[in-house]
């Protein structure tokens, strides 16, 4: 049975909640219509809203690594372009030293051509600097902050990229990492090749002269007493006018020989030689007029004489005529900055590979968002139709509702 009441209209309620209700759903899809998403706060999915948060969060990581990633392949093109441009000029510095080998050719005229492409490996060298950071420079160069680069290559702990310095500990220029100092077209030099019998160990010694000054480069093994020099050798003024020098080269006593023969030629070019290995392990010794009978490689215990010719078990000299010492030096150059160019354009492979895997997964996270996020905007457009009649209707209803108390007034005239 019907009741009838000015107090209780229970049609204008249930009209009224109704309203209510459409009029929430519909601020809802105007939300998602307005902001294009689904869910656009924690309020409409705690869950998907935390996953997207998290894959918005290493999105933003991702851009930081392509900015990295970036400068990492600025610097190596910069580094690559000097490369190119040393890797020419020691071409024109082996054609200057094998002309100058030829009779009639000016040696001095030579010389200040070699000494000017000498510049010129430098000079490209300490340019190629790229905000502060270069590969091919000490940093006791101008304008040279950095000599090697560390990028973070990853969103994940740990996902470091380190581009290592071209320029070995203790070298001071790009000439001096080729083994190019003191370079003329009349270098001649001294040859020591090694067989299987060479074992280096502390207090052997090189000694090298050139009539005036002697060097004398002896083995110490690191942590141990100080071996002293050879017998016979002191140092400081000698007898000729020059003078005595004494280098400790520092190796461990478990170093290979090889590795010894590295840490000598340091030394050397340390000290102004011309100095490298050749593909078959030889190692070329030129520059500061050296000269061939004061050169000798001496076991420990050989007493000094500065006409030493005898050499260590292991260990052959042979003598380079001048000019044959600097082409083999040149061309032991041009296969070291082949290798530098090769590790140069091998990073910039890696790096190229790493730039197009960053961008590919940054592009699939941000379609993962957009899966999980992204509004159907069709759906929502005919939802927000629906509901915008739904809330018109629920308006007529709840007014027709309203009215019915005014029925009652009919009852009392």
């Amino acid at each position: 049975m019907s009741e009838f009441s000015i107090n209780t209209n229970l049609g204008a309620l249930a009209a009224l909640q109704s309203l209510d209700a459409t009029q929430q759903a519909l601020n809802n899809t105007q939300n998602i219509v307005s902001t294009g998403q689904l869910v656009s706060s924690a309020s409409d999915n705690p869950a998907i809203y935390s996953i997207a948060q998290t894959m918005n969060a290493n999105i933003a990581g991702l851009t930081a690594v392509q900015d990295n990633i970036s400068f990492a392949q600025s610097v190596l093109g910069v580094a690559s372009s000097a490369a190119s441009q040393i890797s020419s000029q020691l071409a024109f510095l082996q054609q200057t030293v094998t002309q100058g080998q030829q009779t009639g050719i000016s040696a001095s005229t030579m010389n200040s051509q070699i000494q000017n492409i000498l510049n010129n490996i430098n000079n490209f060298a300490n340019n190629a600097t790229f905000n502060g950071v270069n590969l091919l420079a000490s940093t006791g160069t101008a304008g040279v902050q950095f000599t090697s680069l560390t990028i973070q290559d990853s969103i994940n702990a740990g996902g470091t990229l380190s581009i290592n310095s071209m320029l070995g500990t203790g070298i001071t220029n790009m000439v001096q990492q080729l083994n190019l100092t003191n370079l003329s077209v009349q270098s001649g030099g001294v040859q020591f090749s090694f067989n299987s019998s060479y074992a280096p160990k502390a207090g052997d010694y090189l000694q090298i002269s050139n009539g005036t000054n002697n060097w004398v480069f002896e083995f110490q093994t690191s942590g141990a007493t100080p071996v002293a020099a050879p017998s016979g050798y002191t140092l400081g003024s000698n007898a000729t006018g020059g003078q005595n020098y004494l280098t400790n080269v520092m190796i461990s006593s478990t170093s290979s020989p090889m590795a010894a023969v590295g840490a000598l030629i340091t030394s050397l070019q340390q000290q102004g030689f011309g100095a490298a290995l050749d593909s078959s392990g030889n190692l070329t010794v030129l520059g500061n007029n050296l000269q061939q009978s004061g050169t000798a490689w001496e076991a420990t215990g050989t007493a000094y004489a500065a006409t030493n010719t005898t050499n260590e078990a292991g260990v052959t000299q042979t003598a380079l005529s001048g000019g044959q010492a600097a082409i083999s030096i040149v061309q032991s150059a041009i296969s070291s900055m082949n290798n530098v160019s090769s590790i140069i354009g091998a990073t910039q492979q890696e790096l190229t590979g790493m730039a197009n895997f960053s961008s590919s997964l940054s592009t699939s996270l941000t379609e993962g968002v957009g899966a999980l996020t992204d509004a159907n905007m069709a759906a929502e457009s005919a939802q927000l139709t629906a509901l915008q009649t739904k809330q018109q209707l629920a308006i007529r209803t709840l007014s027709i509702a309203n009215a019915q108390p005014q029925v009652l007034l009919n009852l009392f005239q």
